[in-house]
């Protein structure tokens, strides 16, 4: 019998004893609780007294009856180790429907667009009356669309053999290609007093290397000249120069497609610059390729065209104009816009 009770009193020691060692457990791990909770607030506590001081201040300010309007959000305590995090201002928002000059921070000159990308895009076909108020201005090769039947025969034409811009700025007399007149440019486009005005010039400037600074110069004072002595309203067109044919290089090294079609690139930032559409019959002449003429097209001097490649041309030009409310145009086309 004594063994029965020695044995009840060994099994209840160790149940007291797994007690206590419970018991402990638990209090160890509360006062390591409470000793990393005191720590944090302590760490945390400048952070929330300083951005809590401000708050208090304009507590004291309001009467003690009424709450304050705003209630400032709480300071997030910083974690150990960490500086205060910064503070952000509020944003009016009040200012965001209103405009506002802006300073100039980029270069708003165009210098570098590709003449592909500033185009006048398909429209719907014009009229051919629409040609009707047209004065074509330029060398041999706009001649072409004067001379051959094209359906452009009551345009006007001041287009002239071995025409270079610099015939039009110094306007000295010389022979009209398509009347045969002998006469002065600028005296000639002013008379016609166009509604639109289709350039196309610069092949026998390209002839000579190295002369684009020059051509763009004597470009640009073109359009001033134009722009002093034509109606207000007068939209003008800056044709791109066509490409030549492969061997046409060997005799005249200048007019190397690469280099016209940079020549192209910058005709199209001055046309952007001057205020003025630029129309890229090249795509319509060339291949896209390498920028030389097609072989339909070709004449046998390889810069002039034939009869195919002027009635492609007239077609691309009566296919890209800027859409205008007086212009009529043919057929159902999905691309007018009926104005009032």
């Amino acid at each position: 019998m004594s063994d029965f009770y020695t044995y009840r009193n060994e099994v209840a020691g160790r149940k007291r004893k797994r007690k206590l060692m419970l018991i402990l457990i638990l209090v160890l791990a509360a006062a390591c609780a409470g000793v990393g909770w005191f720590w944090m607030q302590h760490d945390a506590q400048p952070a929330a007294v300083t951005s809590a001081e401000p708050a208090s201040a304009e507590t004291s300010a309001a009467p003690t009856e009424e709450p304050p309007a705003e209630t400032p959000a709480p300071a997030q305590p910083a974690s150990a180790g960490e500086a205060p995090a910064r503070i952000v201002q509020a944003v009016d928002t009040a200012v965001w429907d209103t405009s506002t000059a802006v300073e100039q921070t980029i270069d708003t000159e165009y210098l570098n667009t590709d003449h592909r990308m500033v185009a006048v895009p398909m429209l719907g076909t014009v009229a051919p009356s629409y040609f009707d108020t047209v004065t074509f201005a330029g060398d041999s090769i706009a001649s072409g669309l004067g001379i051959y039947d094209t359906g452009y025969k009551n345009a006007h034409y001041a287009t002239y053999v071995s025409a270079g811009v610099q015939t039009f700025v110094n306007n000295v007399s010389v022979k009209n290609a398509v009347t045969g007149a002998t006469e002065t440019p600028m005296e000639t486009i002013a008379a016609s007093q166009p509604d639109y005005l289709y350039i196309l010039v610069g092949t026998n400037n390209l002839v000579v290397q190295g002369s684009e600074d020059s051509f763009i110069a004597y470009y640009e004072r073109l359009i001033d000249m134009l722009r002093e002595q034509l109606n207000p309203g007068v939209s003008i067109y800056i044709q791109s120069i066509p490409g030549v044919q492969e061997d046409v290089v060997q005799s005249k090294p200048g007019l190397d497609n690469t280099r016209i079609a940079t020549a192209n690139d910058l005709l199209a930032n001055m046309a952007l610059r001057k205020g003025c559409y630029f129309i890229n019959v090249r795509e319509a002449l060339t291949n896209p390729a390498d920028g030389s003429q097609y072989d339909d097209y070709a004449t046998k001097d390889g810069v002039h065209f034939n009869a195919a490649g002027y009635h492609a041309w007239a077609e691309y030009l009566a296919t890209h104009t800027v859409w205008n409310r007086r212009s009529q145009y043919l057929g159902q086309n999905p691309y007018y816009i009926y104005g009032a």
